[in-house]
């Protein structure tokens, strides 16, 4: 067994473990988005999941399944029409994560800051995201068929996704994935600060109030630590290549394992946090903890009655 094996288990084994934890949200989140409409963060989240199932599928099935094989499973060859295609569906995949981001931080930024809470309507929300699928599609034709180079491709050589560079041609399809990256950490980021202010300096003046806003917060919370691993995956891809010797393509290997741990965040959250993703999937584990936090919400209603009656 070499090292190059075993960091291929490793992979498969974190994705397929990912790939799970989506499968378990993805009917809750699918109801609590479409069914019972929520919450325009359902949607939201419905998409990411997606997108989510979608890295991770080529990631598990297809890189990892060739880094253990050592050599290139399903495709049989490094660039032939099928590994194109799934290179498409990564990068695919991929804008869609980006756009998602953008998406989430400006729900967020509205809803807390602006307290305009009517803007992402379900109807709204669809709509938006019909046109982001379009577009990501058409990013993902140009980045794979139409631009000069590069194709993006998962090589288990250097076990890792990666832009098969042709000398003498600028590579803008690495172009295309980099603004993605840059717009969307700016603009999350300016509106996680923006956020993160608005709740500070709000003025809580009742507990129901207080409890609104601890609400927010930890909705916030979830979605600030989604971006974390999405900014540490899409750095470490384009500064690897750039710092890592020729000798050494294990390094490379810490990519497609961001890539899990950014496409677990949100299933992890969802499964930890979330108390109507967890009331929708009636795990029995979760029924001590949710009874807890129903007991807890019950002592918080009695004292906010006790303060009214006083």
């Amino acid at each position: 067994m070499t090292l190059k094996w075993y960091l291929g288990m490793t992979s498969f084994s974190l994705s397929l473990f990912a790939i799970f934890l989506n499968l378990l949200i993805f009917m809750p989140v699918f109801q609590l988005a479409f069914i019972a409409k929520k919450s325009s963060i359902y949607v939201i989240a419905f998409f990411n999941v997606i997108s989510d199932l979608m890295q991770l599928s080529i990631t598990c099935f297809y890189l990892a399944a060739s880094i253990i094989a050592d050599r290139y499973v399903i495709t049989g060859h490094r660039t032939n029409v099928l590994a194109i295609v799934f290179g498409w569906i990564f990068i695919n995949a991929w804008y869609m994560e980006c756009l998602v981001q953008i998406v989430m931080a400006v729900n967020r930024f509205t809803v807390i800051t602006l307290k305009q809470k009517n803007v992402f309507t379900f109807k709204t929300t669809m709509i938006i995201f019909v046109f982001l699928i379009l577009f990501t599609v058409g990013s993902a034709i140009c980045t794979q068929y139409i631009f000069p180079c590069c194709v993006f491709i998962a090589d288990h050589n250097v076990m890792s996704f990666m832009f098969i560079d042709i000398d003498g041609l600028y590579s803008y399809s690495n172009f295309m994935l980099v603004s993605y990256d840059i717009v969307c950490t700016s603009t999350s980021t300016l509106c996680y600060i923006s956020v993160f202010r608005s709740i500070r300096n709000h003025n809580k003046t009742s507990n129901v109030q207080k409890n609104k806003s601890n609400q927010d917060v930890k909705y916030l919370l979830q979605f600030v630590f989604i971006s974390i691993f999405y900014i540490f995956t899409w750095v470490l891809f384009e500064l690897l290549p750039h710092i890592v010797p020729t000798n050494q393509p294990e390094w490379y290997s810490v990519v497609p394992v961001l890539v899990t741990l950014n496409c677990s965040s949100n299933s992890i959250i969802y499964l930890s946090i979330n108390i109507e993703v967890q009331k929708s999937l009636q795990i029995p584990w979760l029924r001590k903890k949710l009874a807890g936090a129903n007991a807890s919400s019950t002592v918080q209603v009695i004292q906010v009655r006790a303060a009214k009656v006083v």
